[in-house]
């Protein structure tokens, strides 16, 4: 793939796309799922989707947020797809890899989905992020609000700063992302928070799980959930 940009330690590529739309299996809470990059600059240290970039040779375990690939062509290819859909089929953005991360700010791949998706009514859509970043995006999303059902997560795994710099060493600060619960809110778009993944004597205590609940409700969550 070439090379879109290169910082100290992360490369940028863009990949060719075929599909945009990928089935989950049954008994999920959505029938597909869309992931607008390959790898993940975050690189969160609970992460499940880490070994998806053997699938393309590269089995270091380092190289998922190293080397991030942006896929191309998504917003026609997405159009076509859409026309063979049933509406009221869910579809989940950013399930492997997150559609905000740092690689959303130079590329837009998210925000070329969005716009395919504003253009349309009668969908049911959720975007999940750790990112500080969906506020950017509010007139799409208020958009695509008035004419789908439209859910944003946050996902918030702690509030405490340094364990959540351990956890998650690339991603945006707690307080950041409970600020863009908060923006999303008052902008009128629906939207919770994700303690995830709740992890076994580390984040799991009634006191930790209460005071992050409290956050998100105070800056405006309408629902709150997650699982080990």
């Amino acid at each position: 793939s070439p090379v879109l940009e290169a910082k100290s330690r992360v490369r940028y590529f863009e990949i060719e796309t075929k599909s945009v739309l990928n089935r989950t299996r049954p008994g999920m809470p959505f029938r597909w799922t869309i992931n607008p990059y390959r790898g993940c600059e975050f690189g969160c240290k609970y992460c499940y989707a880490r070994y998806t970039h053997e699938f393309m040779g590269m089995e270091d375990a380092a190289l998922f947020e190293n080397q991030i690939y942006a896929k191309s062509d998504l917003a026609p290819i997405l159009s076509r797809e859409l026309r063979k859909l049933d509406p009221g089929e869910a579809i989940a953005i950013g399930t492997a890899t997150d559609p905000y991360q740092p690689a959303e700010r130079r590329f837009r791949r998210t925000r070329s989905i969005l716009e395919v998706f504003a253009a349309g009514c009668g969908r049911r859509l959720s975007i999940t992020t750790k990112s500080d970043l969906a506020p950017r995006d509010l007139d799409l999303l208020q958009k695509i609000a008035q004419s789908n059902h439209l859910s944003v997560n946050i996902t918030i795994t702690t509030l405490d700063r340094e364990l959540a710099r351990m956890l998650e060493p690339r991603a945006p600060r707690p307080d950041l992302r409970l600020d863009s619960v908060r923006k999303l809110s008052q902008a009128g778009i629906r939207v919770g928070v994700f303690p995830n993944p709740i992890l076994p004597l580390i984040t799991d205590t009634e006191r930790r799980l209460d005071r992050l609940a409290s956050a998100a409700r105070d800056a405006g969550a309408s629902y709150f959930g997650g699982g080990l």
